[in-house]
């Protein structure tokens, strides 16, 4: 049951990513600013449309099947972790769970238009990202903070083992 909800949400933030997307490039000219949120001098949200034709930062560019095959390997390898060892912690399940969204929904990108749509720049930052790489890297950085702090798996395995051993 848990792998349908995860791949219902993954569905959900890869579609999500593809509507605002789709928002961005209808209603913004390529290269067109918007400012949406501003305080004082401070233009903290700023919409626009970039094709992106790299990865993050505009790295790789112009290296799609690359990135392609990439991206599909690291969300064949995510996937596979979720079903083969089923996390016990549903923290960890979401964090996968956001990283596979939003890997796909740029993954969409790439196969069908050759490059991603950025449409976001917030302050202080200067790039331009999507809500796929929001998804990426609050996923990422969420799932490193609890493997690192967290989990406690491996030291129940170990006391699994030293209680058998006795």
């Amino acid at each position: 049951m848990i792998i349908v909800i995860c791949l219902i949400s993954v569905a959900l933030l890869a579609g999500l990513d593809q509507l605002f997307k789709y928002m961005a490039v209808s209603n913004i000219a390529e290269g067109e600013i918007v400012k949406v949120l501003s305080a004082g001098e401070w233009d903290i949200l700023k919409f626009t449309f970039y094709k992106n034709s790299g990865a993050a930062f505009s790295s790789l560019q112009g290296k799609i099947p690359f990135l392609i095959a990439v991206t599909v390997v690291m969300m064949g390898l995510l996937v596979f972790y979720l079903i083969k060892y089923k996390p016990e912690s549903r923290f960890a399940v979401v964090c996968i769970v956001m990283i596979i969204g939003g890997g796909i929904g740029n993954l969409i990108d790439r196969i069908l238009l050759g490059y991603v749509v950025d449409f976001l720049i917030l302050w202080p930052f200067t790039f331009i990202f999507n809500f796929a790489d929001i998804c990426v890297v609050i996923g990422a950085i969420l799932l490193m903070i609890y493997i690192i702090f967290f989990d406690k798996s491996e030291e129940k395995k170990q006391e699994t083992a030293e209680a058998k051993n006795e």
